[in-house]
């Protein structure tokens, strides 16, 4: 299967989300960004602390990870929520 932003996940129809390590491009790129909007801009690049609430951001499409626990697909380890892009 392709990965693209312009792929939908199969539950949701919302964009798939998609990250590799082994194919390197764009597709792939997310970065971490604050919960607090108000200190997005100025947190970009610090430190985040462990157990701290994040934001995970598709950098091509700046549309954010989420997850829905009414959505589950099935997989190899049982029942999982869906992973999608969505902004809230």
């Amino acid at each position: 299967m392709k990965h693209s932003p312009t792929i939908c996940a199969p539950l949701s129809g919302n964009q798939i989300s998609f990250m590799s390590a082994a194919r390197a491009d764009a597709n792939g790129v997310w970065v971490i960004d604050s919960v607090e909007p108000n200190t997005r801009f100025e947190c970009q690049g610090e430190i985040v602390k462990a157990g701290e609430p994040v934001l995970i951001r598709h950098v091509p499409t700046c549309v954010y990870l989420a997850s829905c626990d009414k959505l589950k697909t099935k997989n190899d380890f049982g029942a999982e929520n869906e992973v999608h892009c969505f902004n809230h």
